[in-house]
């Protein structure tokens, strides 16, 4: 019995000491080299593109780059545009358009809509009158 025990405890507790073990071992930062290497490249990365431009270019590959947003700059005439920036979207709202009605379908249509508009606020006002009605009426009929 002891046996059975064992064989099932045995590996949840391997699996928990070698998560513990991965888990303490980054929380020490005890890196492999490969990892030491990349986080050093990464923050002399972030040292030498202060400003915005382009780490170790050539005058190359800044003519190159140039050139490239003179062809953006020409092919959607955005001239004196920043085209290394996201652009800002301005949403406007569409107009409406009834689609194969005449003027006068139109019209009707909008004088049928504000009739229902208004019979819909008469009705909803009486229910508003009524419900105080209601209300005193229901207490006479307890007293």
């Amino acid at each position: 019995m002891l046996r059975q025990v064992l064989q099932k405890v045995v590996p949840l507790v391997t699996v928990t000491v070698q998560r513990n073990f991965a888990a303490t071992a980054v929380a020490s930062q005890n890196l492999d080299p490969i990892q030491q290497l990349f986080l050093d490249k990464v923050r002399e990365y972030k040292t030498k593109s202060k400003g915005g431009k382009l780490v170790d270019a050539t005058p190359e590959s800044e003519a190159l780059l140039s050139e490239m947003l003179g062809n953006l700059e020409r092919a959607y005439g955005a001239k004196g545009v920043d085209m290394t920036q996201f652009p800002t979207l301005n949403f406007t709202e569409p107009t409406l358009v009834w689609p194969g009605l005449s003027p006068e379908q139109q019209e009707k249509i909008r004088q049928q809509a504000e009739a229902d508009e208004e019979a819909e606020a008469k009705r909803l006002a009486l229910i508003k009158a009524e419900e105080p009605r209601s209300s005193i009426i229901e207490g006479y009929e307890a007293e």
